[in-house]
């Protein structure tokens, strides 16, 4: 499976593909947290598709829509699906907390269980947990870090097109 390690001003990503739908996207070049989806005895860098590049260039030039039309395979549950489907609602520069994530499901009190399917996100950024905080307005858990999830949201509050 094709990988590529990149730099932005948002942060270092790892980012595999399988053809043209990108299947794991996650911060800090850690190339063992990313081995559920890297089979070690397939896993190559390649150039990153074109269509990709593009899409990533786009989102740091704080372009909303830079990811609607970058196909994603999620490997997950069903319900980690809803999660996430429900994710990409919350608009760029925007934030949520768990609880209203919960509710946008139609599942009040599954905060928790939200928190845990958004831990176990393949594909950062394009599903964007780091949009979701606590009830409380303080940023909370974020599997790449807090200080990931802080410059996120830093970078979408910037400039917008």
């Amino acid at each position: 499976m094709p990988y590529k390690q990149m730099s932005f001003s948002f942060g270092e990503l790892l980012v595999a593909w399988v053809e043209e739908t990108v299947v794991y996207l996650d911060f800090g070049l850690n190339i063992d947290r990313a081995m559920h989806y890297l089979s070690e005895s397939s896993r190559y860098e390649a150039p990153l598709p074109v269509h990709l590049r593009q899409a990533l260039e786009a989102y740091e030039n704080h372009q909303a829509d830079a990811f609607d039309r970058v196909q994603c395979r999620l490997d997950v549950t069903d319900f980690q699906r809803r999660v996430l489907t429900n994710l990409r609602m919350i608009p760029f520069g925007e934030t949520a907390s768990y609880g209203t994530l919960a509710k946008m499901m139609g599942s009040e009190k599954a905060a928790r269980a939200v928190g845990g399917a958004l831990n176990r996100n393949p594909i950062a950024l394009i599903y964007p947990c780091h949009r979701i905080i606590g009830a409380s307005g303080k940023l909370t858990g974020f599997a790449s870090g807090i200080d990931h999830k802080q410059a996120l949201l830093a970078h979408e509050i910037g400039e917008r097109r």
